[in-house]
């Protein structure tokens, strides 16, 4: 396999964060999507996320 830093931190970081959440995939989505709101609120941006269309869901 072909690891670079990116890849390892990135790893490190998801490997923490699912211990943190005690390897409950809804709490790692939750704590997640608050880290990403309180990211977005201080750097000012605004996030807008796209619906799933009837054609996707039922796939």
């Amino acid at each position: 396999m072909n690891d670079n830093e990116l890849l390892i931190e990135k790893v490190k970081t998801q490997k923490i964060l699912d211990e943190k959440a005690e390897h409950d995939l809804a709490k790692y989505v939750s704590d997640t999507h608050a880290r990403i709101e309180a990211l977005a609120a201080r750097l000012e941006l605004k996030l807008t996320y796209g619906r799933p269309t009837n054609k996707a869901v039922a796939a």
